[in-house]
């Protein structure tokens, strides 16, 4: 049976950090609380990020929904403005990649400083025997 989880992140962006505010379960409330902090003097910008989880394949992906940043406008031909509306899909590494990924760097790195060893036990044994044997 595969179990999807969907959750809306509210994220938003003041003094040049993004932090998120809450999380809703529907994504038109989502973006209705997103609206709601962007009018407030004190934030930058807000954003909507739909978090998709799927329980039978452990993967979670994320895709950025809603964007707006106040003063974040763009000229269209003609003169006219148009606030502008990024949005951008993004792929959340599962944990256990992650894991999977940091364990093997640290056993190439293992690898490589045992064989580095190795190698200069070798070379001072051979300088050893030809210098004494």
């Amino acid at each position: 049976m595969m179990v999807k989880t969907v959750s809306y992140e509210i994220h938003s962006y003041k003094s040049g950090n993004w932090t998120i505010v809450g999380v809703q379960d529907n994504k038109a409330e989502a973006i209705h609380q997103a609206r709601q902090l962007l009018a407030s003097k004190s934030q930058q910008g807000v954003k909507v990020i739909e978090e998709k989880h799927d329980d039978e394949t452990d993967r979670t992906t994320s895709a950025v929904v809603f964007t707006e940043i106040k003063g974040a406008e763009k000229k269209l031909p003609g003169g006219v403005k148009k606030k502008k509306k990024k949005e951008r899909v993004t792929s959340a590494e599962p944990e256990k990649k992650k894991k999977k990924d940091e364990f093997l760097r640290y056993l190439i790195i293992l690898v490589l400083s045992v064989g580095g060893i190795a190698l200069a036990v070798i070379a001072i044994g051979g300088f050893l025997i030809k210098a004494f044997g």
